[in-house]
């Protein structure tokens, strides 16, 4: 692979802006082309050689940055142009082109679509060509102007772009069927967790993209998935504060006005001074301070083991994707855990990031089951002693034979409330402990049906919500309470 960074020599960089002497396309401009260095390199760090022209291609008709062109240009073999450019034509067709304005174009996601496009190519091309090293190319924009396309073809060898192109107007049904198999809706849930414009996937590796795009198997969880996370991320977090411009000062701050400096401060040197006061490491008094959540850790605990294959399986990844999510987006610090017989590290989930979605779709654990362990395990975390200490909260996704030892549970209700979800349980669901949990959901056949399965699930995130605004309300009223208190005792002169 080249994932290490083979750079491309100037001869083998040449030799790759010439191939675009062959593209047959219309409307794509020198955006399309940096784009499609971007996509070549992904493929590189893929362990994918694919010639610039065949990515630059087939890459900005899947973006929509190009149309086939109605008659053929370009040079090289007329006969092999002019079945890359009916090619071309008829991959315009597909669903995933027509489509393309549904999903994000950002340029590692399209490279992992051009690589499920073209891996079924690699096999049918001629044993020289196949075993060809992947090279970087550089993302200067100015190396391309320097370079006429026409003149670098001429110069230089293309055995490996006449190669490509002629195996995949050969065998021009594989393009075509791995085109219309890539899942639409796996692209558009990787799309909902877009940071800022232009930005990538934060905190995804293209390996692990790449198989949530090649796997037919997650399709049930990502269509879940989607039925749920379109609602759920609609949240807006809005920031108060609290103004006290007739009781004195609410608190001291790090900004403010020099006249409400804490006049401690005036003993620094003149030069300590300045710069406390250019770093903003200054005390202020102020009337105003800004509302503060109190600290909480969501620790969403799902079941990876073989007891919650299919349709559990389906339900807990979907409902564990869109709870964080929500959590995140309200502010929270949110945790994406499995388990089987022990308890795995799992990812942070962030507001922006869409590492958790690879990590939901695709982990699979074969270590068996000891649940007596893995809640050991979280009492021995819990009970650490951490630098930051907050509230934890305790989100168990399961099935309805999971045998926790009842002492265990009610140590670990002790530390943090605990939220049961028990998936298609066989019978009752009586287990001992289920008197320590803060709130249990049973999620039976009909609950977990197709048309009931993303209210449930919706149901649940409320639930979860509901709570938190409820702390939240409380602990704003004690507040408010305390502060009615101070005032009154302040009036009557016993301060």
């Amino acid at each position: 692979m080249a994932e290490r960074g083979d750079a491309a020599s100037g001869a083998e960089f040449e030799r790759h802006v010439g191939t675009m002497a062959l593209s047959q396309l219309d409307g794509a401009g020198a955006l399309a082309l940096m784009r499609a260095v971007a996509w070549h390199n992904a493929l590189a760090r893929l362990g994918y050689a694919v010639p610039l022209v065949v990515v630059h291609d087939v890459g900005c008709l899947i973006t929509g940055l190009g149309r086939p062109a109605a008659q053929l240009r370009g040079i090289g073999d007329a006969e092999v142009g002019e079945a890359w450019r009916r090619l071309l034509v008829e991959l315009s067709d597909a669903e995933l082109v027509r489509s393309q304005a549904g999903w994000k174009h950002r340029d590692p996601m399209v490279g992992v679509v051009l690589a499920r496009v073209f891996s079924s190519i690699i096999p049918q091309l001629p044993e020289d060509v196949r075993v060809l090293r992947p090279v970087m190319l550089p993302v200067d924009v100015v190396q391309y102007t320097r370079v006429e396309p026409n003149s670098a073809y001429n110069r230089f060898d293309q055995t490996a772009a006449d190669a490509w192109l002629r195996t995949l107007t050969e065998h021009r049904l594989l393009p075509i069927l791995e085109v219309e198999q890539i899942d639409l809706d796996a692209l558009r849930l990787l799309g909902l967790f877009r940071g800022g414009p232009g930005e990538g996937l934060p905190g995804v590796d293209l390996a692990d993209l790449y198989n949530v795009i090649i796997s037919p198997s997650l399709a049930d969880v990502v269509d879940f998935s989607m039925e749920l996370l379109p609602s759920i991320l609609e949240v807006k977090r809005q920031a108060g504060q609290q103004s006290f411009s007739i009781d004195g000062y609410a608190s001291i701050e790090r900004r403010g006005n020099i006249d409400d400096l804490v006049l401690t401060q005036l003993a620094y040197d003149d030069d300590i001074f300045e710069q406390k006061l250019v770093d903003n490491e200054l005390f202020y008094f102020t009337h105003e301070k800004q509302l503060e959540n109190e600290r909480r850790t969501h620790l969403v605990l799902v079941d990876g083991s073989a007891s919650m294959r299919g349709v559990r399986e389906v339900f807990a990844r979907g409902l564990a994707l869109a709870l964080c999510k929500r959590l995140a987006l309200l502010g929270e610090d949110v945790h994406l855990r499995f388990f089987d017989s022990r308890l795995y590290e799992g990812v942070k989930v962030s507001a922006t990031g869409s590492s958790e979605v690879p990590y939901a779709l695709q982990f699979r654990a074969e270590r068996g089951r000891n649940y007596a362990h893995v809640i050991r395990q979280l009492n021995n975390e819990l009970a650490a002693p951490r630098r930051r200490e907050g509230q934890a909260l305790v989100y168990m996704l399961t099935h309805g034979e999971c045998q926790f030892p009842p002492a265990e549970v009610q140590q670990l209700a002790s530390r943090a409330p605990i939220y049961g979800v028990f998936i298609l349980p066989s019978g009752p669901v009586e287990m001992p402990y289920l008197e320590s949990l803060h709130r249990v959901h049973i999620i039976d056949e009909d609950a977990i049906s197709h048309g009931r399965r993303a209210g449930k699930a919706r149901q649940i995130i409320d639930d979860v919500e509901n709570d938190l605004d409820g702390r939240g309300r409380s602990g704003k009223a004690t507040v408010r309470r305390r502060r009615a208190q101070s005032r009154e005792f302040s009036s009557r002169g016993k301060w």
